[in-house]
């Protein structure tokens, strides 16, 4: 009797799990040993296609809701699946120029670009696409631009160190004169340029009195200016869309375990709290890659993985953006176990990579305007 090498073994019962979760994931129904014995890929017997699925499901990667079912990908299933699958990421080259092209046309605001963002890659998966805005705390400042648009109006123009761009309009009650506001924004700029946010937080009060002696007359802009700058650098906010695809995506013992996903997706606070912990993962590991060529920096956290109760029949994709090697803010996606995990790691790394991309560009042009 001939005994099979082990090593062969395995490779076959991994290529067989492999066929299994990708084909459930096409179909949504139970794989049994008969669909497995009709594909031309596995010269193998009924029978010992009947005892490798067993294997699977006693080694906890395939389960079975009764003795004559098929059998349907646990969460540990859908992990060896993503980790088998790391390597061979693909997206179709229109796809790629599609995001190039909606990223070429957008306006230099972050906000911006994080909202359409979000609303690109929930199209593109067919679930729900978010993304996490930076906190500014440890940023360190640029550039700090004032400029008028009419008399009783300004636009703030903030750049970082790390290259991001934030312009927000003013208004005041008294009328300040071109030359006045130049000088405002040099004496700024000489205080707190190349601060980090906090520091120029703990050093307000007595910045904004070294202020208030030398322009007297406009110490309640330049008050008010620093004041909004250090709540922007606070601030961290996140864009979500298409939460009404995890429903058609399924996977819901009960609709009350949907209503309750909506209401973590509803309520960003505790949602942004969970990315932010995905973020800081990242952050622990290594430096982000440059180029949408370069390797993978995605992250996929499959159902109980998540540890959030909510999130349980879920999976989600994500990916940290950054500036010149710096990791600010995260992007991902949140769908059915069931997604195509290949394409959307492949469409969550790609984007992560345009959008560091675009911010970097942002960051060029600024220092060759002097901002």
């Amino acid at each position: 009797m001939r005994v099979l090498d082990p090593q062969v073994a395995q490779d076959r019962k991994k290529q067989l799990l492999e066929w299994v979760i990708h084909h459930y994931i096409q179909t949504s129904k139970p794989i049994g040993s008969q669909m497995v014995a009709g594909d031309d890929e596995f010269n193998l017997s009924s029978a010992t296609i009947r005892n490798i699925l067993k294997e699977l499901e006693e080694e906890g990667f395939l389960s079975q809701s009764h003795p004559s079912a098929g059998r349907i990908p646990t969460d540990k299933g859908y992990r060896f699946y993503v980790d088998y699958l790391v390597e061979t990421q693909r997206l179709a080259a229109e796809e790629r120029e599609r995001i190039q092209k909606e990223y070429a046309r957008r306006t230099e605001e972050l906000t911006n670009i994080l909202s359409q963002t979000s609303k690109m890659l929930s199209v593109l998966s067919r679930s729900a696409g978010f993304a996490l805005s930076p906190k500014l705390q440890e940023d360190s400042v640029q550039r700090l631009e004032l400029v008028p648009l009419g008399p009783h109006h300004l636009l703030a123009i903030l750049v970082t160190q790390s290259g991001l761009v934030q312009h927000w309009p003013l208004r005041f009650s008294q009328e300040v004169p071109s030359e006045r506001l130049h000088l405002l924004t040099d004496f700024l700029n000489e205080k707190i340029e190349g601060m980090r946010m906090k520091e120029i937080q703990h050093d307000f009060s007595s910045r904004i009195s070294q202020a208030e002696k030398e322009f007297k007359d406009m110490a309640g802009l330049a008050r008010r200016l620093l004041k909004e700058v250090l709540q922007y650098s606070e601030s961290e906010e996140l864009y979500v869309e298409g939460t009404s695809q995890l429903l058609s995506g399924g996977g819901f013992e009960d609709f009350e375990e949907f209503r309750s996903l909506l209401r973590i997706v509803d309520e960003k606070k505790k949602l942004a709290r969970i990315l932010e912990q995905q973020l800081q993962e990242h952050l622990q590991g290594t430096l982000l890659r440059g180029g949408a060529g370069g390797p993978s920096v995605v992250q996929v956290k499959i159902g109980t993985e998540n540890m959030v109760p909510e999130l349980r029949n879920l999976s989600l994709v994500t990916a940290p953006y950054g500036v010149h090697g710096k990791r600010v803010g995260l992007l991902g996606i949140l769908g059915s176990k069931r997604m195509e995990y290949p394409k959307m790691m492949a469409l969550v790394n790609f984007v992560s990579h345009v959008v560091s991309r675009t911010l970097e560009s942002w960051g060029e042009r600024g220092k060759s305007k002097k901002v």
